[in-house]
């Protein structure tokens, strides 16, 4: 085998990836763990195609229903998709190393470095494993890169390349504006690539970039500013802007992203930036700076592990070339064994977690349990007399996850807001002048009792407590949801 690596480390790179890909498609085809509430809420949102919803751009949606339009709606069908989304981000970090080593004695192996190096990141093995707004996003983001350095080193056409990859990052997630962060960066940082400013080329990609990305505007225009508000919503700056324990833990959160060892080489070539290749250092330009921004977020308010995760595309490609130049090699192949063993525990660990009472997916359990169990209800009715009913969840992760395990699913729904603005994307579509005469199932499980919130009751004219509904799961207690009739809209 190591004869091979060094005759063919291209060919033995593409292999490990094809046949991991594979066994990641297995895994899913043969997993019982349910939907996140966020993977049901984006099935939905595919349900009815749109250049935009409530927290997010539509590209993950676009995803998912093109495996659900092969493979019917089933949980493989909605993740299947991300697999081979990082098949494709691992070909083109590959050709990122290739373009950006290219006039160095080790550039075959960093291609095929770079290729099973991102391919095992821990992040990517569990994003693999889920339908995810990231997925699309890395893939983008490193196509955009690609593009960028081919067009740096030969011009050409490579400026419409990046432009596609930038305005299908930008409708994936909206984090794809970071690129636009680092080239700047990299202009003022590496003075090699100052040459990119006068060329027509680069503001046509981010012309066409743009262009791509305007039916998202359009979308938010026309539906309150949803998701930028949302976005907006999410950095939390109205309240103390100074925490230092949320930093920490971003920090240390990181190397579970990246790798401990992997992340250790990144920060020390950082640190080394006066002894770096120009090719180098536009990598650093291309990561370090998203992680300083999130960085402070994470100071300032707070910052969710996978904020700052666009970092790690030129982050890994940077590390196998430095190490490389550097003749330790032998610190990817430590790096790549810590990372099978944390291959290997998130493809089978949802299955082992029960038996030994730490359940790290909990909140992946039950639903369908549940989903039988609210069918059964809406098909009994509250009186016989009444039209089909309606159902109606109290919170986001409770209604995301009924519609998709309610049969036949989705079921007829509503859910009513208590303001003019939406709160979620099920208020934002929800027309309740369907209602009519039609009696309401409502599920809460805010602890009311037998209460329901004042703003929701004084809309119906009846309301009948009923039997709760719960969803059991393994490890932890049963989630009980408190069940009313809501019977008589007044409007």
């Amino acid at each position: 085998m190591a004869a091979i690596w060094c005759r063919r480390p291209l060919v033995i790179a593409a292999a490990f990836v094809v046949i991991l890909t594979l066994w990641r498609l297995w895994a899913l085809a043969t997993s019982n763990l349910e939907l996140f509430f966020d993977e049901a809420q984006y099935w939905f949102w595919s349900l009815d195609p749109d250049f935009g919803y409530f927290s997010k751009p539509p590209m993950v949606a676009w995803l998912i229903g093109l495996g659900t339009a092969v493979f019917g709606h089933t949980e493989f069908a909605v993740r299947m998709t991300s697999p081979l989304c990082y098949a494709i981000t691992a070909a083109l970090v590959a050709g990122i190393a290739w373009s950006v080593f290219a006039d160095a004695p080790y550039r075959q192996t960093a291609a095929a470095w770079a290729a099973i190096t991102v391919a095992t990141l821990p992040a990517v093995s569990l994003s693999a494993q889920l339908a995810s707004t990231d997925v699309p996003l890395l893939m983008f983001w490193a196509a955009a890169l690609l593009c960028l350095v081919q067009y740096w080193r030969k011009g050409g056409w490579w400026w419409i390349g990046f432009g596609v990859a930038l305005g299908g990052g930008l409708m994936s997630k909206y984090a794809m504006i970071y690129l636009l962060l680092c080239l700047t960066v990299a202009l003022v940082m590496v003075p090699e690539t100052r040459s990119l400013m006068r060329t027509k080329g680069l503001w046509f990609g981010i012309a066409l970039g743009a262009l791509l990305f305007a039916p998202n505007l359009w979308w938010n225009w026309t539906h309150q500013l949803a998701s930028f508000n949302h976005t907006a919503a999410n950095a939390h700056w109205d309240g103390q802007l100074f925490k230092p324990g949320k930093l920490a833990e971003f920090a240390g959160a990181q190397f579970g992203i990246m790798g401990p060892i992997l992340l250790t080489a990144f920060g020390w070539a950082a640190f080394t930036w006066r002894r770096l290749t120009p090719g180098e250092r536009l990598l650093m330009a291309f990561s370090l700076p998203v992680l300083v921004l999130i960085l402070g977020q994470a100071l300032l308010s707070r910052a969710h592990a996978n904020w700052a995760a666009v970092t790690y595309i030129a982050a890994t490609v940077l590390v196998v070339g430095w190490l490389l130049r550097r003749r330790q090699e032998r610190w990817l192949s430590r790096s790549l064994a810590l990372h099978g063993f944390a291959v290997i525990a998130i493809l089978y660990g949802a299955a082992v977690a029960p038996l030994v009472g730490l359940d790290p997916w909990h909140r992946m359990r039950g639903w369908r349990a549940m989903g039988e169990e609210v069918a059964a209800r809406l098909a009994q009715r509250p009186n016989s007399l009444l039209p089909d009913p309606l159902l109606m969840v109290s919170d986001r992760s409770g209604m995301a996850a009924m519609l998709f395990y309610v049969r036949p699913s989705p079921p007829a729904w509503v859910k009513l807001g208590n303001s003019d603005a939406a709160g979620d994307h099920y208020e934002l579509v929800s027309k309740s002048t369907e209602i009519g005469s039609r009696p309401v199932l409502y599920l809460s499980r805010w602890g009311e009792g037998h209460r329901v919130p004042a703003e929701l009751a004084a809309r119906f004219e009846t309301i009948a407590p009923a039997a709760p509904v719960s969803r059991q799961r393994p490890t932890r207690p049963a989630e009980v949801y408190h069940a009313f009739w809501l019977v008589g809209f007044k409007g």
